[in-house]
């Protein structure tokens, strides 16, 4: 009897470790997918995945009083021109709204039970920047990818227009520029080559470009490639042109961006530096007055 039980944990120890070799082996799907065996293989890898996003999708689907303060065809818009971090939906977008709304009103019930000052204060103003956060977040997403692609313009323009004066085709050049490269603007162009592949008219697939950015460098980009392939003018100087004025755009936006920094640090000298000197001033001066009466103000008279 014990023969045949050690024979059996013998032969399941070395299924086992059969199987977990199989499964370390690379491309082991496909040894199961005839078998159906791929199916539900593919698992949330991140956190967002695992926890918010199926709670967003239901609170999308059954609290939905709070869509009014949401405009979903703004949201789709800047959800285009952040490139759909995560694959995200405007109806999941609303959803995670609700979800960090009812996060932040879940610590400040907490926040108020445990008497910390400012309770009432905290009920209210977390739930409603929990509800916010999430579009001041995709905003910063818009901002940071837009400046992406227009700081990336310029280089691809000198690169597309060196590979199209050398004799290489456009979509050839581009295709190549975007298998090498990485960035918002390349998966732009990624985008582009595959409507182009699909068969999707070369105009609209540019419109489309056009539609899911607001950078305008990008969006002059375009247009001048539709106005030279309308009129026939050579790609090569179109690229060419179109990259030095891509350089004094960006020179004219450093120039401004300047120009605003310097009124906030005049701001911030004015409202945080100034009162600073100006108490280390006064402290100083009232230190110095005591110093020099030996403390007599304060001191009483003797009887």
């Amino acid at each position: 009897m014990s023969a045949i039980i050690g024979l059996l944990v013998t032969v399941i120890a070395l299924l086992f470790y059969q199987g977990y070799q199989r499964i370390r082996t690379p491309g082991y799907e496909a040894y199961l997918a005839p078998f159906g065996g791929n199916i539900g293989l593919e698992r949330p890898n991140t956190r967002y995945e695992r926890w918010v996003r199926p709670l967003a999708l239901w609170f999308s689907d059954n609290l939905g009083f709070l869509r009014v303060f949401t405009d979903f065809q703004k949201v789709a818009k800047q959800l285009d021109y952040a490139g759909n971090p995560r694959g995200m939906t405007p109806r999941e977008f609303y959803g995670v709204q609700v979800y960090g709304g009812l996060a932040g009103l879940l610590v400040g019930f907490l926040w108020l039970q445990l008497g910390l000052p400012f309770g009432v204060a905290a009920l209210v103003l977390l739930p409603l920047f929990g509800y916010a956060y999430p579009a001041m977040w995709l905003k910063g997403k818009v901002k940071r990818r837009q400046q992406a692609i227009s700081v990336s313009l310029p280089d691809l323009l000198d690169m597309l227009a060196v590979c199209v004066s050398a004799g290489m085709g456009f979509d050839i050049a581009l295709g190549l520029l975007v298998e090498r490269s990485k960035g918002a603007l390349y998966e732009e162009m990624e985008r582009l080559m595959r409507e182009l592949r699909i068969g999707e008219p070369r105009h609209l697939a540019f419109r489309h470009v056009i539609e899911r950015n607001s950078s305008k460098e990008l969006r002059a980009f375009i247009e001048a490639l539709l106005q030279a392939e309308d009129l026939g003018t050579p790609i090569a100087a179109t690229l060419e042109r179109q990259a030095e004025d891509m350089r004094i755009m960006r020179r004219h936006r450093l120039r401004e961006q300047g120009a605003k920094a310097n009124n906030q640090i005049a701001l911030v000298m004015v409202f945080l530096i100034m009162p600073s000197i100006m108490c280390l001033v006064l402290g100083g001066i009232v230190l110095s007055f005591f110093q020099g009466s030996g403390g007599e103000i304060f001191s009483t008279p003797a009887e």
